[in-house]
């Protein structure tokens, strides 16, 4: 194998990555975090560190693998912020709406 052929990275690494880490996302986990664990819930999912699926990696080159496991983690800890943003939003209007009723 030349090095044209061993740096070779498909173009579309970031973009598989990406999608497979929204489709593997436990967004309905995610979601009870935010709205249970309210601030604390979205600090662990800015902590949490989605770890790509080792089959996806298996045989790749180095470069294949740095690639597509940057583009999982962020891709993934921005899907886990937005759902435990979104739950915690549904706690506070939940909350606000009680206030409202019960005044």
């Amino acid at each position: 194998m030349n090095n044209a052929q061993h740096d070779y990275v498909p173009e579309d690494t970031f973009l598989t990555a990406e999608r497979e880490a929204e489709f593997n996302a436990k967004k309905g986990t995610w979601f009870f975090i935010g709205f249970f664990g309210n601030i604390l819930g979205i600090l662990i999912a800015s902590v949490y560190e989605p770890i790509p699926p080792a089959s996806r990696l298996l045989g790749k080159t180095p470069k294949f693998t740095a690639l597509y496991t940057d583009a999982y983690i962020a891709k993934g800890r921005s899907v886990q912020l937005r759902q435990s943003a979104i739950g915690l939003a549904v706690a506070i209007g939940l909350a606000i709406l009680f206030a409202i009723l019960t005044s």
